[in-house]
Parts: C-alpha cells; sequence; structure tokens
C-alpha cells in the first residue's frame, strides 16, 4: 500500500463534570404518593399570516378529569389585547361568534362561549389552571402556541440554559418593572424536530409559596428544594413517541383512531368558519389527547405525557418496570478507565457509498432488527442484568481468537459470545472505523485501512471485522473483558403494551420486543404499522440508543466547567468545557460500544460473502446491503471495474439469484429469533440502484420511455432541513422524488423536463457530495 499524507483523527471520550454534574434535587422529605392532575387545560392560537405570526385569537378548553373520561368545565375564546383597536372587524366578529353560538358542552342551554382579552385568559385561566391548579397543559406544536402568549422573550438561565424564556405577565402600572416577578416564566429549550423541554421558572418568592409543596408530599408543608415546574404536554412529542412516526394533527387523529380533516379556511382575516376552524382544531386535540393517553395506559410502566420525549422515553420506562436499574447507578465505583476505552471505541453504523454515479442491478438484503439481534446474539442482556460487572484481562484469550478466526466460525452463534471486550491495538493497515478529517476540516468517519503511530482502543467486534477484510489480525497489545457476577434481585416480567410478557430472567428482552413487533406486521400482512414501528424504535434505542445517550449541558457565555477526560490512557487528564455532557441515565458506553460494533461485524461478514463469490456491492447502510446482483449474473458495464466485457469495456460480475439465496440462508445460522424471524438476513428488494454518496441513493425500476418507478422512497438524506420549494408552507416531499427523477434521468442520459421550481433562476442550486462515512 503506498504511503499517505497524515491527517487527524479523533475519538470520543468519557468526560466526567467536577464542578455541578446534572441537577438533582435533594431528597429532603419521606416519599408519598405522587398525585396526578385533576384537570386539563387545551389551546390553540390563530396568528398574523406575516412574519411575525402575532396572535389575533385563539380557543381554549378547561376539563375536570373523571373517572369516565373529560368533562368541560368551560369553553373560550381569546384575543389579542391590542385586537379592539387594531382590527375591530375581527373583534366584532368574535363578540358576534360568542353571542350567536353555544360551547360544546353547554349544561344549561345558555350559551357560555367566554371571550377573553390575552391578558385576562393568561391571569383567569391558564395561570389559575396550569400553575396555581396544576392542571396539564395540552396543545399541538405546543412551544408555538405559548409563544403567542407571551409578551417578551428572554435567554434561559439555570436548568433552561440554551433554550428562551417566555414573560407572560407585565409589571404593575406605577412600578419601573417591566415583568411581574412574583410570577413564572414559561422555559423553553428544543431538543430536536419535535420534543422540547417545557417548564416554569421559579418566582421572586413572596411568603409561603404554594408551588413549593411537592407533588408526593405527605404533610403539605413547604420544601425549600422544590420548585413546581408545570405538567405540558405537547401532542406533537407524545405521538412521536407512542407511535415513531412524526405527525401532523390530521395524520396523528388518523394513527391513533379520531380521524379529523381540517376544514379549508382562509387565514389571516377572521370569519365565522375561521373561528370556528380553531375551535374544531381544540375539538380534535382533545380528542388526540385521550386517545393517546389510552395508548399511554398500555403500556404497564409509570411514565407521565410529558415526560414521554420519544421512543427511547418509553424503553427506559420499560426497564425500570422490569426492574432493570441503570449500571452506572447501580454500580457507581465502575472503573472509569474502562468507560473511557469504550467511549473510544465507540463509533456508528457503517454506511457507505461503494459505487457512485453508475446505475446497477442490486438485490437490497437487510438485516431484520440489527441492533437487538447482535445484542441477543453477544449476551449483553447479562450486563443489564448483572448484580456486579466487573473489568478482566483477556489479552492472551484475544490473541488465540484472532489468530483461528475463519468466515465458517463467525457463523457459529456461540462464537459472538465471546465478543464483549476491548482491544488495544497498534493499527497498521487495518480496515477499522477512524473519526478523521478527510477534508482537513471536519471530521466524519469513515471504515478505511489504518495507520496509526499511537495505540488505539477498539471493540473486540471490529478487531474481528478487520481480521475477516484483511485477512491478519492486528497487532494486539491489550484486551479488557467484562465479566458479570450474579443477577438483579428486583427482575421482573411485564407485559408489552399488555399483549405480551417480556421476562428479563428468561430471556434478551429486547429480542421479545422484535419478536413481537414481526407477529404484528405478519398478522397485517407485511404492511407496517404505527404500532409496528415504535416496537422498533424502542427496541433499537433499548438495545442501542440510550447506552450511548449524553445531553449537553450549556454554560453562561464566556464560563467553562472542569472536567475530568478518560480517554485512551489508563490516567485522566483534566480540561474545561463551554459544554459539558451529562450521560443519560442508562447511558454506559461497554454495551453501546459492542453492539454497533457487532452490526459492522455483520456487514463485514456479509461483505466476504458476496467478494469471495465474485461479487461485489453499491452501498451498505448500517443494517443493509445492495449486492450488485440479477437474475442469471453475469458482466455489468461500470467504469473502474476489475472485470472486462468482449468489448474490453471495464466491468463489475453480477451475483445470480441464487448465489444470493445461498448468502441469505449462511445467515440463518445467527437468527436469535428461532421459528418467529428465521430469515435474518431477507431480500427486500429487487432493483436499480444510482448512488451518489453515503446514504443518498434510489432504488427504482425501469418502464421504458425514460419513466421510473421508485421501489423504495428515494433517499431524503441532507434534504431535511430544506423547505418544499413548490410551497414552503406544506410538509409535501415529492419536490424530492422529482429531483431525483433528474438525477436518475442524467445518469442515463436522458432528457427529462426540468419542473418549473427547479428551473427558477433564484434558486440556489447546491452540489451534494460527502465522503463514505458511517
Amino acid at each position: 500500500m503506498e504511503p499517505t499524507e497524515p491527517i487527524a483523527i479523533a475519538h470520543r471520550v468519557w468526560a466526567e463534570r467536577l464542578e455541578g454534574g446534572a441537577e438533582i434535587e435533594p431528597a429532603t422529605r419521606p416519599p408519598g404518593a405522587v398525585r396526578g392532575p385533576t384537570s386539563v387545560l387545551i389551546f390553540d392560537t390563530e396568528t398574523t399570516t406575516d412574519a411575525t405570526q402575532a396572535l389575533v385569537f385563539g380557543s381554549y378548553r378547561y376539563y375536570r378529569i373523571t373517572p369516565g373520561g373529560l368533562s368541560c368545565l368551560e369553553e373560550g375564546l381569546f384575543y389579542a389585547d391590542d385586537l379592539k383597536e387594531s382590527d375591530p372587524e375581527a373583534f366584532a366578529t368574535l363578540a358576534r361568534y360568542v353571542r350567536d353560538h353555544r360551547p360544546a358542552t353547554d349544561p344549561g342551554g345558555v350559551p357560555t362561549i367566554r371571550l377573553r382579552p390575552r391578558a385576562e385568559f393568561v391571569e383567569k385561566v391558564f395561570h389559575r389552571a396550569a400553575y396555581e391548579a396544576r392542571a396539564r397543559v395540552v396543545g399541538f406544536n405546543l412551544p408555538f402556541d405559548l409563544s403567542r402568549l407571551a409578551l417578551g422573550v428572554a435567554e434561559a438561565r439555570g436548568r433552561g440554559r440554551g433554550g428562551f424564556d417566555l414573560i407572560l405577565f407585565p409589571g404593575k402600572a406605577g412600578t419601573s418593572y417591566t415583568e411581574r416577578r412574583h410570577r413564572p416564566r414559561i422555559a423553553i429549550r428544543h431538543l430536536n424536530a419535535t420534543a422540547a423541554f417545557i417548564s416554569f421558572t421559579a418566582p421572586l418568592r413572596q411568603g409561603r409559596d404554594p408551588n413549593q409543596i411537592p407533588e408526593d408530599s405527605l404533610d403539605g408543608e413547604v420544601d425549600p428544594h422544590y420548585q413546581w415546574r408545570g405538567r405540558f404536554v405537547d401532542l406533537r412529542t407524545l405521538a412521536h413517541a407512542l407511535s415513531g412516526e412524526r405527525h401532523s394533527l390530521e395524520s396523528a387523529c388518523r394513527a391513533f383512531g379520531c380521524p379529523y380533516a381540517k376544514a379549508e379556511v382562509v387565514h389571516g382575516t377572521v370569519t365565522e368558519a375561521y373561528v370556528s376552524y380553531c375551535r374544531e382544531d381544540v375539538a380534535a386535540t382533545t380528542a388526540l389527547y385521550e386517545a393517546a393517553m389510552a395508548e399511554l395506559g398500555r403500556h404497564p410502566v409509570a411514565l407521565k405525557p410529558e415526560r414521554a420525549y420519544s421512543p427511547a422515553s418509553v424503553s427506559k420506562a420499560y426497564l425500570r418496570s422490569m426492574g432493570i436499574a441503570p449500571v452506572l447507578e447501580r454500580q457507581a465505583d465502575f472503573p472509569r478507565e474502562v468507560l473511557g476505552y469504550a467511549s473510544c471505541a465507540f463509533y456508528g453504523g457503517r454506511s457507505e457509498c461503494h459505487i457512485r454515479g453508475v446505475a446497477v442491478p442490486v438485490v437490497l438484503l437487510d438485516f431484520r432488527s440489527m441492533y437487538p439481534a447482535v445484542h441477543a446474539l453477544m449476551g449483553l442482556g447479562r450486563l443489564l442484568c448483572a448484580r456486579r460487572i466487573e473489568p478482566v484481562d483477556i489479552t492472551d484469550e484475544v490473541r488465540r481468537l484472532l489468530a483461528e478466526v475463519t468466515v465458517e466460525g463467525c457463523f457459529d452463534p456461540a462464537f459472538w459470545k465471546r465478543l464483549v471486550g476491548f482491544v488495544r491495538i497498534a493499527p497498521e493497515g487495518d480496515v477499522l472505523p477512524v473519526r478523521a478529517a478527510y477534508d482537513g476540516k471536519t471530521f466524519g468517519t469513515g471504515l478505511n485501512p489504518l495507520t496509526c503511530a499511537e495505540p488505539l482502543w477498539y471493540a473486540l467486534a471490529d478487531v474481528v471485522a478487520s481480521t475477516l477484510l484483511t485477512g491478519k489480525p492486528p497487532e494486539v497489545l491489550e484486551a479488557v473483558g467484562l465479566k458479570t457476577t450474579g443477577r438483579l434481585r428486583s427482575l421482573r416480567p411485564v407485559a408489552l403494551r399488555g399483549e405480551v410478557v417480556i421476562d428479563p430472567r428468561a430471556g434478551d428482552p429486547f429480542l421479545a420486543m422484535a419478536e413481537q413487533r414481526q407477529r404484528l406486521r405478519s398478522k397485517a400482512g407485511g404492511e407496517p404499522s404505527w404500532t409496528e414501528r415504535s416496537l422498533k424504535l424502542m427496541a433499537n434505542a433499548s438495545a442501542y440508543g440510550i447506552a450511548a445517550e449524553f445531553n449537553a449541558q450549556l454554560l453562561p457565555r464566556g464560563v467553562r466547567e472542569r472536567v475530568d477526560v478518560h480517554s485512551r490512557h489508563p490516567q485522566p487528564f483534566s480540561d474545561r468545557v463551554s459544554a459539558p455532557e451529562d450521560p443519560g441515565s442508562y447511558c454506559f458506553p461497554p454495551l453501546a460500544s459492542s453492539v454497533t460494533a457487532g452490526a459492522r461485524l455483520a456487514l463485514a461478514l456479509l461483505e466476504r460473502l458476496v467478494t469471495d463469490a465474485g461479487g461485489t456491492w453499491a452501498f451498505c447502510d448500517t443494517d443493509s446491503m445492495a449486492v450488485v446482483a440479477s437474475a442469471s449474473g453475469g458482466l455489468v458495464a461500470c467504469p473502474g471495474g476489475h472485470e472486462r466485457t468482449g468489448d474490453g469495456s471495464e466491468a463489475i460480475r453480477a451475483l445470480s439469484a441464487s448465489e444470493v439465496a445461498g448468502i441469505c440462508e449462511r445467515f440463518r445460522a445467527l437468527s436469535p429469533y428461532g421459528a418467529v424471524v428465521p430469515d435474518f438476513l431477507r431480500r427486500q428488494a429487487e432493483a436499480t440502484c444510482l448512488a451518489i454518496s453515503a446514504k443518498r441513493y434510489a432504488l427504482y425500476e425501469r418502464l421504458g420511455a425514460g419513466e421510473i418507478s421508485f421501489v423504495v422512497p428515494p433517499s431524503r438524506h441532507g434534504l431535511g432541513h430544506l423547505l418544499n420549494p413548490t410551497d414552503p408552507n406544506t410538509p409535501d416531499t415529492a419536490w424530492i422524488d422529482a429531483l431525483w427523477r433528474q438525477i436518475v434521468a442524467q445518469a442515463h442520459g436522458q432528457v427529462a423536463a426540468i419542473p418549473e421550481w427547479l428551473a427558477r433562476p433564484t434558486m440556489t442550486r447546491t452540489t451534494i457530495s460527502s465522503p463514505a462515512v458511517l
């Protein structure tokens, strides 16, 4: 191999905060039963159509929670404080609507829809319900609607740092204060596109504050360490946590069995139809809330809806219900140097573009529930359920294992149980994942031959994969394994959605989740449902995601906090950082690193079978590989190929259908599912493939006359942050299909009609390119 110019590489570390850490409210009282809410406030707002999207009016319903469901206590409308002056006609429409319409539940036969200015709604309804009565506040895309109620915004501090505070209450007349400091703000910190932390801030104290009485108080006394944070439920977040899908209000209502179709109205002008539209949104939000709460109730877990941020939240609640406490919670003395080695060894899924810009016939193969399957194959459930985990020296054992590695031996399930460990090696042309500055600026992760002057730590499964791909074991300097002692006494079974019992004492719980998912898919005739998708995400989150969870804590500007950094050396070093990361409750790098390395080993094993058969592949992506194949096999023209056609053109060899079937059959030996899912590696699709970079590809059939039909939706990767250029106000993604049709047409040398939006001279065109990244 020719020497190359050295480039910078990086790896993850375990950095422990020394000057604070995660905020934990001290336990100063005996715990009692947590009191749930007795009421619910549901509201929605309508805004101006300009860039400010300022409040025009809104609708609300205030409910009492009863054994039979929600009972409406009050329904009303509220409007911008200056609406009477700024738009008298709009105000007159609202007043007329209230006079002529009855509320949804009218107990006395007299219209009782209330009409309030924003200030009155915030003071007499919102504050009294959400803060004083501790009602649950519900909306769809709740951060937006809360922000419409605000008079101002400020940078959040304390636990909300990195977000913003909404100021709801103005200062009292006759004072110099612009804000009423004895009332709380609302802090909002976005986690991602679907979830945000929402909470009340602590107001300036004025005597005995009943909002410092904890929910589980036995004596009703104030606890100075406690502050009521509120119960804010964004149904967009809750629907995603329960279904694993991103929803609009309409699609969420459909998914949860309460169909709703929004009326067609003109936004921006207050009409009777527009007011009814807003009220109907609140009614639909109410129906969705009840349906989502019923679905949450099917899970036998102690999870509040305001704490359900994603499927991972549900996964962690299941682990708690099964009596599986986090490893670092039950074993706080676990050696930090091993956490450092495992952190250095952590890389994500392997994703590469192997044949770029050339259309080739492929069979897309994918592993069913890769991460839960690897978790079970490697026996990682014993780490979760062990009373203690101790590091042990396995250097000699690893050297013997690598010296004896064969493709055939990797198809023995017992072999995978031996792969839980971390190896310090001296890389010398070994094919390993590495986080490098390929372009000299930013770090991306690739799987490539690596030579490094300093030793590095890798998961044992990655070292086995390199041995398979290169034919030589790396030089092993040191290896650490994990020995388990005893089993948690707290382990107990739970009924997944009340349908199937999962018992961590009897087997891998995440495997049971994946098996139930496959049963549901079989019942539905192979059509995926949101229930099946939610189980998939829960299983993946449990088997891998929550073990790799870190939450950045932003510090005030100019402030840097000291951390102890555990890396590839036995001794830590100190540093100061502006955004320290707190590990999630179930974070445990040895688990996360082992699972992802095991998945990469499965792909390396598949790659060996394909190349040993004389074939190649177009791309791979975490748990799948597009193998170049056709019905009868043979040569396929491809620039850069090592084969030659009769006319001397460069080509690659396509495997035949029977050869691909034989490869899939080999992996049956590794299926941890048994009869439930015998085909661990399955044929997902046959198509023509055009890949342009890692995670950016299209699989399609050519229909003639330049027409194509996508076999699976073309890749959206790298485009999710862009608005729909045909209509920026809609979430429709048909424009992405149109863009891929242009790319495919160009690859086949065809002239295709360019969509009008793509031909606009004002559009910015960018060239998408990236190295093969993991």
